[in-house]
């Protein structure tokens, strides 16, 4: 069990970071936005040393993730370690759902939470637990109604395993970024590789090469591919992510993502 410090078991109202970069680079969330298949990486998990996280999480199920911790109302370390976030059902709905013309339901939401419940962890020093999300419940904690007349409807808490939130805590490289930028881009490679270079405050001259970066995120760099990721290009710029024939660079857009607070090491293939 993760020892926690008793003076941190309280209600906190802080803003979490929206991602960090080992998150973002582990290549845990696969280069689709919902996989069909099974997919088991390796990492480092501090405290725990080298292990294996497999799961059916890609994009779509990041973004979930991203919007719970952006949109948190309070945060809670209870004494198992769980990090519990009070959120608006609505905000996560909205995020999800970008500007699409199909809006994420309730039930949406439930079924990316699920395939986030059921990632595992395993390692030679710990036994096989659950690797991200206990739970997406209601409370009974309450919050006005955009719409007058219409009742209170209730807060949510998403509760991160002990272990996730070790993960969290254990990155230096915090991303403060509002990932409702990012949820317009459809492609999974083009999501994917917006994030990694969402992680680095600098960049080559002229820009990481396209290819080096999909290859970077596990897919192959076939033409099909550079079609896909080209044609999320508006999408991704409007995160700050701009894509120039087969280059990639990261611009300080007002209003859209943060610059990161720390130099973080460069991408190989520049």
């Amino acid at each position: 069990m993760v020892k926690v410090d008793p003076a941190t078991i309280l209600w906190r109202d802080r803003l979490l970071a929206t991602n960090n970069a080992r998150t973002a680079r582990s290549r845990i969330f696969q280069h689709t936005q919902v996989p069909d298949a099974w997919n088991e990486t390796e990492t480092d998990l501090p405290g725990a040393g080298a292990v294996r996280v497999g799961g059916k999480v890609g994009q779509r199920h990041e973004l979930l993730m991203e919007a719970i911790n952006f949109h948190a109302i309070k945060t809670r370390r209870l004494e198992n370690g769980v990090l519990a976030v009070l959120v608006d059902m609505h905000d996560l709905r909205k995020t999800l759902s970008g500007e699409r013309k199909e809006r994420y339901g309730v039930d949406g939401v439930l079924k990316l939470a699920q395939a986030l419940r059921q990632v595992t962890v395993s390692g030679q020093d710990i036994p096989f637990v659950d690797g991200i999300l206990n739970h997406l419940i209601p409370t009974s904690t309450t919050t006005p109604h955009p719409i007058p007349g219409h009742p209170p409807r209730p807060l949510w808490r998403a509760e991160f395993t002990a272990c996730w939130a070790v993960w969290l805590d254990a990155d230096p490289v915090h991303l403060h970024y509002d990932p409702r930028f990012l949820a317009g881009i459809r492609s999974g490679v083009a999501a994917a590789v917006a994030r990694l270079v969402l992680t680095h405050r600098d960049q080559p001259r002229g820009g990481w090469i396209l290819d080096s970066l999909i290859r970077a995120v596990g897919a192959e760099p076939t033409r099909w591919v550079r079609q896909d990721v080209r044609a999320d290009s508006k999408a991704m710029a409007a995160a700050g992510v701009i894509v120039v024939g087969n280059r990639v660079s990261v611009v300080q857009k007002t209003g859209g993502v943060a610059s990161l607070p720390a130099t973080v090491a460069s991408l190989p293939g520049a």
